[in-house]
């Protein structure tokens, strides 16, 4: 299991037990030293991770091992979220308003919806139920 922590770029790992839902071996699986901040993610198949970057234009592309493989590069600053259908991956942007940071292009595209064709698709949508 994943989660971000935004405010200091790390993403944490634990290990998980599907059949009681436990979770050990806590561990920082990831830690940003780039410019922007670690937003949204997604899991592919093979057990990557896709990862927004929120204030540096890009979707990150992190390995199983932790280390960055590659990167999907936007045209606006404020990425949010991506999101697999089928092997592409949509992704989500949030307006720029900063008009010394990001330029006329920035601006311009900040809020938009962009998609790319990665050549892999995600792990299917778990859905949580809680403990009773």
């Amino acid at each position: 299991m994943y989660f971000t922590h935004t405010t200091s770029n790390t993403v944490f790992a634990w290990d998980y037990a599907p059949g009681d839902g436990s979770l050990s071996n806590e561990r920082v699986f990831y830690q940003h030293d780039g410019p922007g901040w670690l937003d949204g993610f997604r899991v592919d198949l093979e057990g990557n991770i896709w990862h927004a970057v929120y204030g540096g234009a890009r979707v990150i592309k992190i390995s199983t091992a932790g280390k960055v493989l590659g990167e999907v590069r936007l045209p606006t600053r404020n990425i949010t979220c991506p999101e697999f259908v089928g092997t592409e991956l949509f992704i989500t942007t949030a307006a720029d308003d900063e008009d010394d940071q990001g330029g006329a292009q920035s601006r311009e595209y900040g809020g938009g919806l962009f998609r790319v064709d990665v050549g892999v698709g995600g792990v299917p949508a778990f859905d949580f139920k809680p403990a009773a």
